[in-house]
């Protein structure tokens, strides 16, 4: 994913996940068990079946004691990528519960990122590395997730202090998967290995996203898209769109603010279904 050293960017949200702890979450008592594991939505991109690798990047912002971290383990290889979140970052002590399902993910071939929250870039840098250091020091991430990254006025001003944060990640560990959220930063891309482009809701995003005309041809695995309170009865429209927007990685998902990332979505069996599809 690296050439000659710099790393390519996959991850970059319109906005970013800015959202409490993950452990806070509550779980509605069917969330992601719909009881028809073989059911699919029905997608399409112009008028025929998709084909392509497509996987699943899920921001898990539950506890890890909750059976649905159980669920989205058994789903790789679909679930390709998780973001966890113990404190809305690492927080200050090991949690044994997040270092048993991180190992698991693992094992399964999950990439399993920590959160660490930019606001924008108007987060200390400081701050930030300091909860690179402590994920590395309490966890063993796969990567990082720089939440809420710049916006389109700040990507030139704030490219150099990015830089040197992913640069903090790979100096604990050379091979790290690094993701971004932004969609307005066309430079990054050549030293973060994910943008996630968009992370907000289904109205905006039928109304207002529109893929940049910088994004890299045939690059799929590069660019994700979060969609949340998306009723399932739109549940194939926003897949479909998802993949005539360009990205490889997809999360949908029929929960709603103030933390959509907090459960999986009651059709969770149906969706995981539908992107094994199509690889």
């Amino acid at each position: 994913m690296r050439v000659g050293g710099i790393v390519g960017v996959l991850l970059g949200a319109v906005t970013a996940l800015a959202l409490a702890s993950c452990s806070g979450g509550t779980q509605s008592a069917d969330a992601g068990i719909s009881g028809q594991p073989d059911a699919r939505f029905d997608i399409s991109v112009d008028g025929g079946h998709p084909t392509g690798a497509l996987r699943m990047a899920v921001p898990a912002y539950f506890d890890p004691s909750n059976a649905q971290w159980q669920t989205l383990i058994a789903g790789a290889p679909t679930v390709g990528m998780i973001v966890f979140n113990p404190e809305s970052g690492p927080g200050t002590a090991t949690d044994p519960g997040y270092t048993k399902v991180i190992g698991q993910g693992q094992a399964a071939g999950i990439k399993m990122l920590g959160y660490v929250g930019t606001s924008y870039g108007a987060r200390p840098e400081a701050d930030v590395i300091a909860d690179i250091n402590r994920y590395y020091d309490l966890y063993t991430p796969s990567g990082i997730y720089f939440a809420e990254g710049p916006m389109d006025s700040d990507c030139t001003a704030m490219e150099a202090m990015y830089h040197r944060m992913a640069s903090a990640v790979l100096a604990r560990d050379s091979g790290a998967f690094l993701a971004i959220g932004t969609r307005f930063c066309p430079t990054y891309i050549y030293f973060f290995d994910m943008m996630v482009q968009f992370a907000r809701n289904w109205t905006e995003y039928q109304n207002e996203y529109q893929p940049p005309s910088w994004m890299t041809a045939n690059s799929a695995s590069r660019f994700c898209h979060f969609v949340h309170s998306v009723p399932m009865g739109e549940a194939s429209a926003a897949l479909s769109r998802v993949v005539s927007n360009g990205a490889g990685w997809v999360f949908v998902t029929d929960q709603g603010e103030p933390n959509p990332w907090g459960v999986l979505p009651t059709y969770f069996d149906e969706e995981l279904a539908t992107i094994r599809g199509p690889q």
